[in-house]
C-alpha cells in the first residue's frame, strides 16, 4: 500500500534507534526545534546575531503542525484514537489557535506620512512631488507602480529619519508577514490614493525582502485598513471605497489575497471634537451606510472597525447601546 507520511518521516532515524518508540523519536526532535526556535527568537529581541539553519526551528504553525498531524493519523490508522484524540488533538488545537506568535498585532501610521514618504523616492527619482499631484495623477502612478514587477525604492537612496523610520517599519512587516501582524491601519485616510500608497510601500518593501532573504516572505501582504476620521473624511468615505473597488488592481487584489474582503475603520474621537457628539453619530450613521452600499455594489464583504472606547468624550458609552444602533446591513 506504500509508506505513510509518517514513516517516511522516521525511516531515516530508525536505524540509528532500535527499540525506541517511533512516536517518541518524532515527538523528541519536535520538542529539540521548539526549544531551539524559542532561543533563536531570545537572541533576536536581544539583536544578537543569530546562524540557525532555518531547518533547525519552526517560523510557521504549518512546520510545527506536520509532525503533529502525522503522528495523530498515523495513531488513527492504528486503532489507537483515544490517544490521538487526548492530549495530542489539545496540541494541535492550540498550535492552530496561536501558531507560533501567540496574537497579531496591527500596525497603524498617519496617511500624511505616506505621503511624505513617496514624495522623497519621487524626488530622488526626478519624478517631481508626489503630495503636489492632483487625486487622478496620484492613482495613475500608484496603479502603473502596482502592476509593475520592477521595486520602486533604489537601495541607495538617503532619506530623512521619519521617512526611514516608515520604509523600515514596511520592511520588518515584509519580514514578519500576515502570521505575526493583522491589520495596517491608515489614520485620517481621506483618499483612495491613501490606501494604494500603502499597498505600493508594502508591495515594494516585500520585493527587497525577498531579495535579501533569498525565500518568498512568510505569510501574505497585510490588509490595509482606512480609517474615516473627521466629518468632512466621513462624509467621503463611501466615495472613496467605491473609487478604490472600481480600480481592476485593487478589486482584483481584494479578492485574490483578502477573500473578497474589505475592511473600514471609522473614528469617534476626532469626529466627536470636529462636529460634537450627536452631529458624529449621525455623521458616522451615514458613512456606515455608504461604505455598506460601496462594497455590496462591488460584490465584497465588509467589516467594520468601530474606533470607540475610553471616556464618553471620545466616542465610548455603554457597547451594547452601540450596537443596537447600527444601520441596517453594517452588523454581519
Amino acid at each position: 500500500t506504500g509508506k505513510s507520511g509518517f514513516q517516511k518521516l522516521l525511516e531515516p532515524q530508525l536505524p540509528q534507534l532500535p527499540g525506541i518508540a517511533p512516536y517518541r523519536v518524532v515527538l523528541g526532535n519536535v520538542k529539540d526545534k521548539l526549544e531551539r526556535s524559542r532561543r533563536r527568537l531570545e537572541l533576536l529581541l536581544e539583536d544578537v546575531a543569530c546562524d540557525y539553519d532555518p531547518l533547525d526551528y519552526y517560523e510557521t504553525a504549518d512546520q510545527l503542525l506536520e509532525p503533529l498531524l502525522l503522528c495523530y493519523e498515523s495513531l488513527q490508522s492504528y486503532g489507537s484514537g483515544v490517544l490521538a484524540d487526548g492530549r495530542l488533538a489539545d496540541l494541535i488545537r492550540r498550535v492552530a489557535t496561536f501558531g507560533m506568535v501567540l496574537m497579531k498585532l496591527d500596525l497603524r501610521q498617519e496617511s500624511g506620512r505616506h505621503a511624505d514618504t513617496l514624495d522623497a523616492i519621487t524626488t530622488y527619482l526626478d519624478m517631481g512631488t508626489y503630495s503636489e499631484w492632483d487625486e487622478e495623477k496620484k492613482l495613475d502612478f500608484l496603479t502603473r507602480e502596482l502592476k509593475g514587477k520592477r521595486p520602486l525604492v533604489p537601495v541607495s537612496i538617503e532619506v530623512p529619519a521619519d521617512v526611514k523610520e516608515v520604509l523600515d517599519t514596511f520592511q520588518i512587516a515584509a519580514e514578519l508577514g500576515s502570521d505575526s501582524l493583522g491589520a495596517y491601519v491608515i489614520s485620517m485616510a481621506s483618499s483612495a490614493s491613501d490606501v494604494l500608497a500603502v499597498e505600493l510601500l508594502q508591495k515594494d518593501a516585500r520585493l527587497a525582502a525577498t531579495g535579501e532573504l533569498g525565500r518568498a516572505c512568510p505569510g501574505g501582504t497585510l490588509r490595509v485598513v482606512p480609517l474615516f476620521e473627521t466629518v468632512k473624511d466621513l462624509r467621503e468615505a463611501g466615495s472613496v471605497i467605491r473609487k478604490l473597488l472600481s480600480i481592476d488592481w485593487y478589486h482584483e487584489h481584494v479578492i485574490k489575497n483578502h477573500n473578497d474582503h474589505q475592511e473600514v475603520m471609522v473614528g469617534y474621537s476626532d469626529s466627536g471634537k470636529d462636529a460634537g457628539r450627536f452631529t458624529a453619530a449621525w455623521e458616522l450613521y451615514k458613512a456606515q451606510e455608504d461604505v455598506v452600499a460601496a462594497c455590496n455594489d462591488y460584490g465584497i464583504k465588509v467589516t467594520l472597525f468601530h474606533g470607540r472606547g475610553g471616556s464618553i468624550g471620545r466616542g465610548g458609552g455603554p457597547t451594547y447601546l452601540a450596537i443596537q444602533s447600527q444601520p441596517p446591513g453594517s452588523v454581519m
